[in-house]
């Protein structure tokens, strides 16, 4: 940010990224339900119902409070097991250390988890990862995330090769 605000001093820079973080916060809980990716629901659902043999992290490069607020506002709070933050382990996606870290709370290895991604920086750490990677056309083209080495690419989580795939795990 330093680049953008050359003749602010460092306590100004850090005070306004904090009020801007705090902006986007409320502005998003008001949206966040119509936002929501079509068929997470019916995802969710599933995934209950196979709830004793199916852990579930949240992994992202967004600050905390962000993290915190947006899972909040689609009403998914206390469903994961953990929730991930890139800043808060040694290195952050797109090294694949906060899908181990994942994998090392929920007791798994990479090899059993699949991996939702809709940016190539996050799809990148979780095939340096080892895990089976799905990606969500929500803000990529397809061919962006394909490059990034995505197993498989979905516009949302309706998609019918999403179920083939669910289906086939025998779950």
């Amino acid at each position: 940010m330093a680049e953008f605000f050359l003749e602010w001093s460092l306590e100004k820079r850090e005070a306004w990224s904090i009020k801007k973080e705090a902006r986007f916060r409320e502005l998003a809980a008001s949206s966040l339900m119509d936002m929501k990716t079509p068929g997470l629901d019916r995802l969710r659902s599933w995934l209950d119902q196979r709830t004793n043999s199916i852990g579930r992290a949240a992994v992202t490069n967004a600050p905390r409070l962000n993290a915190e607020s947006m899972i909040d506002g689609i009403r998914y709070n206390g469903w994961f097991q953990t929730v991930v933050i890139g800043d808060e382990c040694a290195r952050p996606k797109p090294d694949p250390c906060p899908y181990l870290d994942a994998c090392e709370v929920l007791h798994v290895t990479s090899e059993q988890c699949i991996v939702f991604e809709d940016s190539p920086s996050g799809a990148t750490a979780g095939i340096r990862a080892g895990c089976y990677v799905v990606g969500i056309t929500s803000s990529q083209d397809e061919a962006v995330l394909r490059e990034a080495g995505c197993h498989l690419v979905i516009q949302d989580f309706e998609d019918e090769k999403l179920w083939e795939l669910l289906d086939g795990l025998g779950l």
